[in-house]
């Protein structure tokens, strides 16, 4: 890759700190779309092992998350066997940075699809290869707790509001696929994260994503004290949405 002189001084000036947590076509990306969308890098959010969590401020003064997906330690095998059963990505070559760019796009994809459906989840900004810009939940620049991490003090009420999110998200067509107590922040109510592994209800592996999903919500609540409705009973309601939303 043949870099602009000016481009690599500027953008290595820029990022220094993270120079050896991303490569150089992940900082050059970095630099091109924030600039571009006028947004300056303010803090390290969260490190994962396949991405990266930045805030950053627009020329408003608007708080974003940036998620910079890692070209170099992404589970490629595991991206590659979720992106082949979704039928928005049929076709796809298997390379490695394709794969990881299209692992951003399809995040992207389903936050649009779920937040135009009026499910509680980031607003997807803008995305460029492997970096996502999206609504920060949290309050000046302190990303909100997730659900896993605090105490409700009204446990049933959460509850309720997490299966209303879900049965919203499902009405749009997508399925989490990946969603626990640990992919839900919690601010003035819950919060859906991290919808990367998130497919089409079309998808021959939806209905099996779905059951785990509310297996694993109704595992987290059960340990609350409250009661929980079947998960047998959850399934159902929701194959009904999706049965009409087909019809």
């Amino acid at each position: 890759m043949v870099l602009k002189r000016k481009h690599k001084r500027e953008y290595y000036k820029e990022f220094k700190i993270f120079h050896g947590v991303f490569d150089e076509r992940t900082l050059l990306v970095l630099y091109r779309l924030t600039n571009k969308k006028g947004i300056s890098v303010q803090s390290l959010v969260k490190e994962g092992k396949e991405s990266v969590i930045l805030s950053g401020l627009t020329k408003k003064k608007d708080w974003v998350a940036i998620k910079v997906y890692r070209t170099e330690a992404c589970d490629f095998k595991s991206m590659w066997k979720h992106l082949i059963g979704d039928q928005r990505f049929y076709g796809l070559k298997k390379n490695k940075r394709i794969i990881v760019n299209l692992w951003c796009q399809r995040e992207f994809k389903n936050l649009k699809m779920a937040h135009e459906a009026g499910v509680d989840c980031p607003k997807p900004l803008y995305f460029m290869e492997n970096v996502l810009i999206m609504s920060f939940i949290g309050e000046s620049g302190e990303v909100a707790p997730r659900l896993v991490d605090v105490r409700l003090e009204n446990p049933g009420d959460g509850y309720e509001l997490v299966l209303e999110n879900l049965k919203k998200l499902v009405k749009s067509g997508l399925i989490h696929g990946d969603l626990s107590a640990y992919n839900i922040l919690l601010l003035d109510k819950p919060y859906f994260i991290d919808l990367s592994h998130g497919t089409t209800v079309k998808n021959q592996m939806a209905l099996e994503l779905l059951k785990k999903d509310i297996r694993n919500i109704n595992a987290y609540f059960s340990k609350l004290n409250i009661a929980i409705k079947d998960s047998e009973d959850i399934f159902n309601e929701l194959i009904k949405l999706i049965k009409s939303k087909s019809e």
